[in-house]
């Protein structure tokens, strides 16, 4: 079997891996201490916040198949929210979401779905590798040869997969790579998430809330959300400019400005949280894309996939993963037959 190197752990590294994993010897390299990607959760017990994406929903009859396996084992369920939109401090519109077009999450979190996959991927022999940042490759006998940042030897591969964000593509690739000029081209935007919790429940008429003119673009009750902890407990992401134009601000200057906001719009009950923290996000959001969904290099036995290659929902995240699995695979089977 060709051995593949997967570089991220989130939903596309997770997705290829599960879909080449018959053909191949997977190993999947992710930074951090745990796999997920921006489908994140972070505890602060009694606390607990979805701080990376807050909800998703369902358009590709491929990813809806995924979707009620993991709803049949538990690790998905839809969010009935109360949602409303607001205009700088004003409620405007409100609404519940449908039970025909679901607004799905994570249970007990959204990390849950990262975790699940991965599972299955244990089992299935894929060897996934977590606290290894992967920031250099070169070719050594026809093989694709990983190095730390201190240049520890992390093995030669016949293919290398990049499942991470745009910009840490283009760095991560050599400059042959034949889509490094397409993939420049790919901005994604930063984002604050601010996480809240209280001591005392919040008297709210809603659990979401979409905001605009304002410094925040998102509010949600997080443990309004199914199978939360009952400590109530808040989100609110800033509006991806925002977050550029104060991306190098002090974290105690952006929790206060954000703090600020949030009471502005939902009242004096928030204004003193029993716990504040904060995730600055490099990464959080991509535009629509215009280029090609699928960025494989065949002679360099090279690709990458996320979000980012689409429209930076979850979905094209599991979606850009499926399609350059299909691309991989007539490769891997071709060097087979």
């Amino acid at each position: 079997m060709k051995k593949v190197a997967i570089i991220g752990a989130g939903l596309s590294g997770l997705t290829l891996a599960q879909q080449i994993v018959d053909i191949a010897e997977v190993t999947i390299f992710e930074k951090f201490h745990q796999v997920s990607g921006r489908m994140a959760a972070r505890e602060h017990l009694p606390f607990v916040f979805d701080h990376g994406a807050q909800f998703f929903t369902v358009k590709y009859p491929e990813f809806a198949d995924v979707i009620h396996h993991l709803k049949e084992a538990n690790v998905v369920d839809s969010w009935e929210a109360r949602f409303v939109e607001v205009d700088g401090t004003q409620v405007k519109k409100s609404r519940e979401w449908e039970e025909s077009y679901p607004h799905y999450v994570g249970v007990p979190d959204m990390a849950a779905v990262g975790m699940y996959l991965s599972a299955q991927l244990l089992q299935q022999r894929v060897d996934i590798r977590l606290n290894k940042h992967v920031t250099g490759m070169h070719r050594r006998d026809n093989q694709w040869c990983l190095t730390t940042a201190n240049d520890q030897e992390l093995g030669c591969y016949d293919w290398v997969v990049t499942a991470v964000p745009a910009a840490q593509t283009v760095e991560l690739m050599p400059t042959s790579f034949r889509h490094q000029h397409s993939i420049r081209q790919i901005q994604m935007l930063p984002c604050y998430a601010l996480m809240l919790g209280y001591a005392q429940p919040l008297q709210l008429s809603w659990d979401a809330a979409h905001v605009t003119n304002s410094v925040l673009s998102w509010i949600s009750v997080n443990s309004s959300k199914p199978a939360r902890h009952r400590s109530t407990s808040l989100v609110a992401m800033s509006r991806n400019m925002w977050a550029s134009e104060h991306f190098h601000q002090t974290e105690s200057w952006v929790k206060a400005t954000l703090l600020e906001t949030l009471v502005g719009i939902i009242g004096e009950q928030a204004k003193q949280p029993q716990l504040v923290a904060l995730k600055k996000w490099h990464f959080a959001n991509a535009p629509k894309s215009e280029l090609e969904e699928v960025f494989i290099d065949t002679h360099q036995q090279l690709a990458s996939c996320g979000d980012w290659c689409i429209n930076g929902r979850v979905e094209s995240a599991f979606m850009s993963a499926l399609q350059l699995s299909k691309e991989i695979r007539k490769a891997l089977l071709h060097t087979i037959d």
